[in-house]
């Protein structure tokens, strides 16, 4: 299937946190130079210079929320979303002129979130991954604006599977997935299939004739043979398009 690649990523987690310490360093230097560019515009109405500034810093927020939940979705320590929101609220106070900013936070630690994030990665059919923040953005100089905001990033999963006896040694299986970016349709970067044998997981590959078609707006069916297992448990791996790991397990049903 095009833009889908099958199998699992491996990487060290040394690899790991570096590459996620990098993305987010990436993100507040990038943030630092569009404040940057922003403050030295002359801008003729103050109210827009403003709303320039509300849209830049949330987009900052957003972006550091992302990038926290990707690395926590891979392995990463979830307290390092309060510290990546920590540096991002320094960056902010200490860059920005003439205007004086400052950016207060609160991460979510109820409702099963742990520092911000929820992972849960059920045997239900179900999984999800999300992050969860409060911020209170205070802007004083030309124009003063004091905004209270949350947000929110949740990618999930939905699987389904059932089976038909081929023979007596073999069934086909069959597993439809849906995947949902805040509720909505989503498509997946990576999708990764796997099926409980003698209490291991095992990797569904092309010796099991897998098949894995997109059928658009975030559904993909998979299809593969194997021996004869019942109950026959399976597990999906997916990655979305802003690199958030999710997984979902479920018992097939025969039919």
């Amino acid at each position: 299937m095009k833009g889908l690649r099958r199998g699992v990523r491996t990487s060290s987690s040394g690899q790991l946190f570096l590459v996620a310490a990098l993305a987010v360093a990436i993100l507040i230097s990038s943030t630092t130079m569009y404040i940057y560019r922003l403050t030295s515009i002359s801008c003729s109405s103050a109210s827009q210079s403003i709303s320039d500034l509300l849209f830049a810093l949330k987009q900052s927020t957003l972006n550091t929320l992302t990038s926290s939940l990707v690395n926590a979705s891979r392995g990463g320590e979830v307290t390092a979303l309060t510290n990546n929101l920590h540096s991002l609220s320094l960056l902010i106070r200490n860059c920005y002129q003439p205007e004086v900013c400052h950016l207060a936070f609160s991460v979510a630690n109820e409702s099963h979130y742990d520092s911000g994030i929820l992972l849960s990665w059920d045997t239900n059919g179900r999984g999800l991954s999300s992050v969860c923040a409060n911020f209170t953005l205070q802007i004083s100089g030309s124009v003063s604006i004091s905004e209270e905001y949350g947000l929110n990033i949740t990618t999930a999963t939905i699987i389904e599977g059932s089976y038909a006896r081929l023979d007596d040694e073999r069934q086909l299986v069959l597993v439809t997935c849906n995947v949902l970016n805040e509720g909505r349709p989503a498509l997946a970067r990576n999708v990764s299939l796997y099926y409980l044998s003698s209490g291991r997981w095992m990797p569904v590959n092309a010796s099991h004739n897998l098949s894995i078609v997109d059928r658009g707006v975030g559904t993909y069916t998979m299809s593969f043979v194997v021996d004869s297992i019942s109950p026959l448990e399976v597990s999906v791996h997916s990655y979305d398009m802003r690199g958030i790991f999710i997984r979902a397990n479920t018992t097939c049903h025969e039919v």
